[in-house]
This record gives structure tokens, C-alpha cells and sequence, in this order.
């Protein structure tokens, strides 16, 4: 009986941690692009947006959200309002004394930018699509 629930256990372990976003780095974009080129989505946040939350939470939790995202993209997290200074494209991008510069290059859209931006760069790092505002998964999953 120990053994069916530790098997139990250890296969909710396992569905719970596939059920995952695989967050990269901008740093490790180069490498991985060169490998094998997929577009990069881009999860532009902060830690205080109520909605970028209910966007974590409910559609970067979704399994077919997550399986298509994971096959299909390099999904990358950008706090807004991180102090780090980030190289990406070899360039660095500093934070400004509110938000970070890649943040704006990538998401501000008529010099404003709102949270969460979602933004889709194509394999060559162009932007193909920006959305603005909480996506739901049948945004994201194209239905």
C-alpha cells in the first residue's frame, strides 16, 4: 500500500512540474536560437500588476498553453522593473530609474507601456505580434 501511494505521489510530482512554463534567460537566447530557431514569446511584468498575476496563474498554467508553448516557443519573463542590467542582441540595457530599457524597446507601443505585455519575436528577433493586457488561453492558443 506505501508503494502505490509513493508511486502516486511521485507521478503527481511529475504531471505538476510538466505542467510548467520553460522560462529562459535573454542571455541563453543566442545559444539556444543557434541550436534550433523557434520564435521567442515575451512576458513583459512587474511584481505589482494584479493582472500579470491572473496571467501567470491562469494561462501560463493552462497544460495546453503550456505544451504548446513549450514545443513551439522560447519563452522568456521581463520584470519591468528590474534593476539588472540585461544583454541581449549584445547590447546592454540598463534600468532608467523606473523600468528597464528592454522592457520599452520591446513592449512600449505609442510611448506607453502597459502590463502585462505579451510580445511574439520571430526566430530572426524581429517583433511579429504585441499584445497589451491580460491574454487569455484562447488568444494564446490561436482559437
Amino acid at each position: 500500500m506505501k508503494k502505490i501511494g509513493f508511486i502516486s505521489l511521485f507521478l503527481m510530482s511529475i504531471l505538476t512540474q510538466a505542467q510548467k512554463v520553460n522560462w529562459v534567460t535573454f542571455e541563453e537566447l543566442s545559444s539556444l536560437t543557434k541550436q534550433k530557431a523557434k520564435p521567442i514569446m515575451v512576458f513583459i511584468h512587474t511584481d505589482w500588476c494584479k493582472y500579470c498575476l491572473m496571467q501567470e496563474q491562469s494561462t501560463f498554467s493552462d497544460s495546453a498553453v503550456v505544451s504548446n508553448l513549450n514545443d513551439n516557443y522560447y519563452c522568456v519573463k521581463l520584470n519591468a522593473e528590474t534593476e539588472e542590467t540585461i544583454l541581449f542582441l549584445n547590447r546592454d540595457y540598463n534600468f532608467n530609474g523606473s523600468q528597464n530599457e528592454l522592457s520599452w524597446v520591446l513592449g512600449a507601443e505609442n510611448n506607453q507601456l502597459l502590463f502585462p505585455t505579451t510580445v511574439v519575436l520571430s526566430p530572426q528577433f524581429q517583433i511579429t505580434n504585441r499584445w497589451v493586457g491580460h491574454l487569455s488561453k484562447q488568444v494564446l492558443l490561436g482559437n
